[in-house]
């Protein structure tokens, strides 16, 4: 499947529960079943953050932590699971 292009990574949260609400262009594959969210911090490896395909170009991640600064990528994941390469990275510091 295509690489999802043109993620977007931004941070919410002042007065609230901290999240990061992830952004990207929809990949336009006839078979394209979801997407999948990786996650990292300087020097670890990515960890997959959603457990169920993606669905739409959009993700919240409430799993961060203040004072961290987290990179993402997308995957698109087709009818077959075959899983693309993954985007080029957004990254985004929670304060």
């Amino acid at each position: 499947p295509a690489i999802p292009p043109g993620l977007q990574a931004v941070f919410s949260g002042p007065g609230q529960q901290p999240f990061i609400d992830l952004v990207w262009a929809p990949v336009s594959d006839v078979d394209l079943a979801g997407y999948n969210v990786y996650r990292h911090v300087e020097g670890a490896g990515a960890v997959r953050v959603n457990r169920e395909l993606v669905k739409a170009p959009a993700y919240r991640d409430v799993g961060v932590e203040a004072g961290k600064r987290y990179l993402y990528s997308v995957t698109s994941v087709d009818a077959r699971g075959n899983e693309s390469a993954h985007s080029e990275e957004a990254g985004e510091a929670v304060p």
